[in-house]
């Protein structure tokens, strides 16, 4: 029974210190939409859960952007969730 507390701790660690490190190595980005490849489908706005992205309709049609750049923790879930890269991490200006 030990050897599952301790594995079950284990893993907890390396969890807490895997989103530690995403949260330094991305503290300086911001994520940006390729507008030729956005598609408008929602995907990447479902995702994010600080609501930093929307959908905007142009003549080009609709497409994402982002509307709260401060809010962006450059998390990476919205990425991850995109199938047409029009996504991506840029630094932050």
């Amino acid at each position: 029974m030990n050897v599952v507390y301790v594995g079950l701790g284990v893993m907890f660690f390396l969890w807490i210190s895997f989103n530690l490190h995403r949260k330094r190595k991305n503290r300086n980005k911001i994520i940006c939409v390729v507008d030729s490849n956005c598609t408008g489908c929602r995907r990447c706005i479902k995702r994010c859960k600080h609501h930093v992205l929307e959908v905007v309709e142009d003549e080009a049609g609709k497409r994402a952007t982002v509307k709260y750049p401060d809010k962006c923790s450059a998390c990476g879930d919205c990425l991850g969730k995109c199938k047409f890269n029009a996504l991506k991490l840029i630094e932050r200006v």
